[in-house]
């Protein structure tokens, strides 16, 4: 059939948007089983970010500690904007003697096999410290907590500069819904967002376009 078109993109897309771009084209909806994710709103403190004494990764810290605390099986995901976060939030799970577990990160530079272990069954809990490729990119098995600062890496283009560069940013809440997602595969999960409620108001619906974000030339 030469007249069919299969676009096959990530479940992110606005729909609405590219519904129209194809002369208003219908929507099928199919939805998969998900189970029931209660969504709990744990903001940081600014004042004590202002002053230095705790980080955003001292609360995500703090929101591990307490899920393994309360609860009694059932992995972890944690998403953190770069590579550099991973690391310094793993050492800080490492140093607070939470007991046996699995820290493992997960990266698009990790090497092949290191990304593999989030997928192995382990002896033990495990904690994946995820940058946003844990997103719509891929699906661990056994994660039934999801830990969510709200924040991603985002490359945009600095026309004042003239290089792009990388922007560590706010997610829009087609993002923040695809996150809690992660944890509603196996049973019913929990979803710890790092920020308040209302901040949800201020986030876009969708994120933008990288065709908006990139220098036009090394497109073209």
């Amino acid at each position: 059939r030469r007249d069919l078109r299969i676009v096959i993109t990530s479940a992110t897309i606005d729909t609405a948007a590219f519904s129209r771009a194809f002369d208003d084209a219908p929507v099928i909806q199919v939805s998969g089983r998900l189970y029931p994710v209660e969504t709990l709103y744990s903001p940081v403190d600014e004042s004590l970010e202002e002053a230095g004494d705790f980080t955003h990764l001292d609360a995500v810290a703090a929101a591990v500690e307490r899920i393994l605390l309360e609860s009694d099986g059932g992995d972890i995901l944690v998403f953190l904007a770069t590579e550099r976060d991973i690391r310094e939030a793993a050492e800080l799970l490492a140093g607070r003697g939470l007991g046996p577990l699995e820290i493992l990160p997960l990266f698009g530079r990790l090497a092949g096999g290191d990304q593999q272990r989030v997928f192995a069954p382990a002896r033990h809990r495990k904690v994946v410290l995820s940058t946003n490729i844990a997103e719509t990119s891929l699906t661990i098995p056994g994660i039934v907590y999801v830990v969510d600062p709200g924040l991603a890496r985002i490359s945009r283009w600095s026309p004042g500069r003239g290089v792009q560069r990388l922007h560590v940013e706010p997610v829009s809440l087609a993002s923040l819904r695809q996150r809690m997602g992660r944890c509603g595969r196996v049973r019913p999960g929990v979803c710890v967002r790092l920020f308040g409620g209302d901040e949800l108001a201020e986030r876009p619906e969708f994120t933008e376009p990288e065709i908006r974000r990139r220098d036009r030339k090394s497109v073209v």
